[in-house]
Formats: structure tokens, sequence, C-alpha cells
């Protein structure tokens, strides 16, 4: 009898062992719940999100969530994922590209190019060759990323996440692309402090959080009150984009942006 208690503690151990050496940004379990609690908190289709080392179908995005009801979670981008908080970020980001119909304006350039990914050593972290991928580089940033971005922040917060987690991954993100980063920072402090300026006045317990709030302080300092100005009527014609795709017909055409586009109303 001892011994088979003691051979279940053992085994219980090593499964134990095995769960824990699994990286949070590669737990295909917590990827899943964590990605099933944002599409049923936002009313959006049921899918099971599906991590791929090869991000070679930015164009089926569509296709995948809609007719294969997967969502593909790219390898490197769950990489700058370190906890719960910014896991359901990097998914509420990656949610948003279809909400955003992403995949109905990348078919329309599509052309194969190479695509080379460095950190700021210029140390290669992967390279891949795509047919697609030259169409989704090339595309406007307001209409993809920066959307994404955007319309995760709203999928967060009705999901109950803290939406600066966000922030913490673009801080992380800074080491690799400081430019693009600074942008993508901007662009959800902006949107946050616009419309849920009480998200702010909470605080995200990572370093890279950190380093994001200080790119957002020393571009606030630098900006003039017409730039102010202009960025509050940017926010607004967002919102007001938003309202108007809420009451349009074409959001029967996506039922993944059916719910996004009237997030404004539980804020």
């Amino acid at each position: 009898m001892k011994k088979l208690i003691f051979s279940i503690i053992a085994i219980l151990f090593l499964a134990q062992q095995f769960v824990c050496a699994v990286s949070i940004n590669e737990d295909k379990v917590l990827i899943n719940s964590i990605g099933r609690n944002l599409l049923t908190a936002n009313h959006l289709p049921a899918a099971e999100f599906v991590i791929t080392d090869t991000p070679d179908t930015f164009d089926d995005y569509f296709v995948k969530a809609n007719v294969y009801k997967t969502v593909e979670m790219f390898t490197w981008e769950l990489s700058f994922a370190h906890d719960k908080g910014e896991l359901a970020a990097v998914i509420a980001h990656q949610i948003g590209k279809i909400s955003n119909n992403m995949p109905t304006v990348a078919r329309s350039e599509a052309k194969t190019n190479t695509l080379h990914i460095t950190d700021r050593a210029g140390k290669e972290i992967m390279s891949y060759s795509s047919k697609h991928i030259y169409s989704y580089d090339k595309l406007n940033k307001d209409e993809v990323d920066l959307a994404a971005d955007r319309t995760g922040v709203d999928f967060m917060i009705q999901g109950g996440y803290n939406p600066l987690a966000m922030l913490s991954v673009y801080g992380t993100y800074l080491d690799y692309d400081e430019d693009g980063a600074t942008e993508h920072i901007m662009n959800v402090y902006d949107y946050i402090n616009y419309n849920f300026p009480e998200k702010l006045k909470q605080d995200y317990p990572t370093e890279s959080y950190k380093k994001a709030l200080e790119v957002i302080n020393k571009q606030l300092k630098t900006r003039t009150e017409a730039e102010k100005q202009r960025v509050k009527e940017e926010q607004a014609k967002i919102n007001e984009k938003k309202l108007k795709q809420a009451n349009s017909a074409f959001k029967g055409l996506n039922p993944w942006n059916s719910s996004y586009t009237t997030l404004l109303l539980h804020k």
C-alpha cells in the first residue's frame, strides 16, 4: 500500500514538473482558456486557438476564423507575453485583426516577399517567405495593427482583463523595434485615455510596463496644444466610425466584428 501511495505521489510530482516546464506562452490549454473567455465575453463565434511557427497565412484570417473556426497564434508574437494578462493582450490583438476585416483588404495586393525579424542588435529571430506577407506589410497600419490594438483593448476590458497589459507587451517590443513599439504604445494609450481614463489609474507590475510609461511621458511632454487637439479629434472619429459600423449592414458579413463596434456602450 505504501509503495502504491509513493508511486502515485511520484507520478503527480513528475506531472507537475512537466506542466511547470511548459512556458506560459506555449501553454495551449491556457491560451485556449483565455481565448475562449475573450470570445464568450464579447459575444464572438467559438473557435480553437492554434499555435503556429510559420505565420504565412496573413490573408487567411477571415477564412480560418469563419470557415475552419480557428485562430492562429504565432510563436514570435506569443513570445512577448510573460504572464496571463500579457497573454490576453496578444490574443485580443489577434482577434482584433479578424474583427477589423484584415484579410478582406490584404488579398488585394498579394505578392511574394521574404520577411526577416531581428532584434535591436541585428540578430535574426526568424525569417520566412510568403506570397501574402507583402500585402500585410503595405497595408495601412490604422486599418490593421493599430485598429487591432484598439479593438483588443475593448475585448480585454469586456473580458475582465487589465488593458495596461497591452502596454506592457509593447514595452518588451521596444527592444526589437523602438519606432514601431512607440507607435503602438501611444496608439493604445491615447485610446484608453480617451475612452477609459479610469483604467490608467491602475498599474501593471512589470518592468516592461514601466518602460512603456517612460515612452508615454516623453511623448506627452513634447505634444503641443494643437497636437493634443488633433489626438482628441482622431479618437472622436474612431468612435464615430465604430458606431456607424455597428449600424451598418456590412457587419453581417463578418460575425467577428458584430459586438466590438458597440462596446463603447459598455464603458
